[in-house]
């Protein structure tokens, strides 16, 4: 294995850009690109008064509350715990100006929002292939490009097809689809009484789907993707099978946060600022931070983890709803192997995507990005969830992410050529949110209504305050959410083509 500092690896762990880099990408590129979207003064029309707003976290969902409400004419401070911009979208160099994902890895052209903050800020995309891949579970393996030959005890009518039709017929008996699931209005109340107590396993063995067919499904999206309440699995799953446009942003995903955080301006951004108190009293808000800092304002728009804004010190306290969320929501432990290789060798296997392999192996998925990227090497990360994330976890620090390269190698010996930089990332490491995806457990539907509803003048946003937790299309949504709360007339950026509304 090859150490190159210059991929942004460095003694033996990922790192983070520095403040001044931060700093000098929102003054410089970002915000340079982001001049023609200067807000203008809304309110002053309407005659009302402007608020100042705080906005706890510089995530996706942050800054889309932040700039809808600055557009507006509002005054806007965005207090971030890191010392960097994007929350879970974590963009890291590698070699041959190729760059990985230490977050969210990718975006789907059944998205709009996406779509449309990406077309605003004029940022190059990507295009990667989504997944075909080999699987290997209960010791035999197949691919999915060759259906016919499929060695698991499949139904007659699981043969022949992709676990991704298969998947649709069987939504589309139980009453859903690819499409409306993705409604910000989803689901409805008759949705949430059918769905909140069924697992995504056991709601497609009810409509005819095989023990062996539950077993592919979670090779191809992860073991725990079966046993996952429905109603919070479902729009994942619209969105990893329901659309095959698969993309990301050249130069890494990042750079659409700092898009938004260049038109929001750096004046308003304070970085390194852990919150460590809050409270509300008859005249407005106020926000501490661990290093002795306050900052006051009208109204709070809050994007931190219910994973860490559980412990943090509310005046006055939360109310029961908010105490047993906090409590409750479940919290995944994600960690991220990456690695590349000295080129995408498996495309001449006929496997790619997302994924481009998976089983019940200890190495679980592994996630091709590669697609047309520049630089000719293979660009690739294995997604550990649950036990196999814990598994890893408990070795030393500097073994583990070769282990898991090792057992996959072992596996699977022709899928990799040279291996030329093994890294990990765990996402249960990160203090500021101590875990991946935060969800509803069965029974959990009543949390929507929690999440929705603001805490007098403490608004609730980030994409685990939607059912598309994980992405970042449900941190749009949101945000926007957030900030219409305050003021309704708010808008995206752009003009997003949306079917559904919020």
């Amino acid at each position: 294995m090859i150490r190159d500092d210059r991929t942004g690896f460095k003694g033996g762990s990922l790192a983070a850009p520095t403040k001044r880099d931060i700093l000098r990408g929102v003054a410089g590129t970002a915000f340079t690109a982001a001049l023609p979207f200067i807000a203008s003064p809304a309110l002053a029309q309407t005659g009302k008064a402007p608020k100042h707003v705080l906005v706890l976290g510089a995530g996706m969902s942050g800054l889309t509350a932040a700039l809808a409400l600055l557009r507006r004419g509002h005054r806007v401070t965005v207090i971030e715990y890191q010392d960097r911009i994007g929350g879970r979208l974590f963009s890291l160099p590698l070699k041959n100006g190729q760059f990985t994902e230490a977050g969210g890895g990718h975006f789907r052209s059944n998205m709009p929002y996406v779509l449309s903050y990406v077309r605003r800020f004029n940022l190059p995309l990507l295009s990667l292939n989504d997944g075909l891949p080999r699987y290997m579970v209960g010791g035999q393996t197949g691919t999915g490009a060759d259906l016919a030959n499929w060695p698991w005890a499949v139904s007659r009518e699981e043969r022949n097809v992709s676990v991704a039709t298969s998947l649709n017929r069987y939504l589309y008996r139980a009453g859903l689809d690819t499409d409306s699931v993705l409604d910000s209005r989803w689901p409805d109340p008759d949705s949430l009484a059918r769905y909140d107590n069924v697992t995504v396993g056991d709601l497609v063995k009810g409509v005819g789907a095989s023990d062996a067919f539950c077993q592919l499904l979670d090779a191809h999206g992860g073991t725990f993707t079966s046993r996952s309440q429905a109603l919070g699995a479902i729009p994942d799953l619209a969105y990893h099978f329901g659309d095959q446009n698969v993309f990301r942003i050249e130069g890494g995903n990042n750079r659409l946060p700092m898009a938004l955080a260049g038109a929001i301006g750096p004046a308003n951004i304070v970085l390194k600022a852990e919150v460590v108190s809050i409270e509300q009293t008859n005249g407005g808000v106020r926000v501490g931070t661990r290093d002795g800092r306050d900052f006051s304002g009208d109204a709070i728009v809050s994007t931190i983890p219910f994973s860490v804004l559980g412990g943090i010190d509310v005046k006055p306290g939360w109310s029961e709803g908010k105490r047993r969320m906090f409590a409750e929501m479940e919290w995944d432990k994600t960690v991220k192997v990456i690695v590349q290789t000295r080129t995408p060798s498996w495309l001449s296997k006929n496997v790619h995507g997302w994924p481009m392999a998976g089983g019940d192996r200890p190495w679980e998925r592994v996630i091709d990005i590669t697609g047309n990227e520049t630089g000719s090497h293979g660009n690739v990360f294995f997604y550990l969830n649950g036990a196999n994330a814990e598994a890893i976890l408990a070795r030393p620090r500097e073994t583990r992410a070769q282990v898991t390269v090792d057992q996959f190698r072992a596996d699977m010996p022709d899928l990799f050529d040279e291996v030329i930089t093994v890294k990990d990332f765990a996402w249960t490491e990160q203090p500021w949110i101590k875990g991946s995806f935060g969800s509803p457990p069965l029974g959990g539907g009543w949390m929507i209504r929690e999440w929705t509803t603001p805490e007098d003048r403490l608004h609730f946003a980030g994409d685990f305050t939607s059912l598309k937790t994980g992405w970042v299309e449900g941190a749009i949504e949101a945000g926007l959410r957030a900030a219409r709360q305050i003021d309704p007339l708010v808008e995206a950026e752009g003009r997003p083509v949306i079917r559904q509304s919020l």
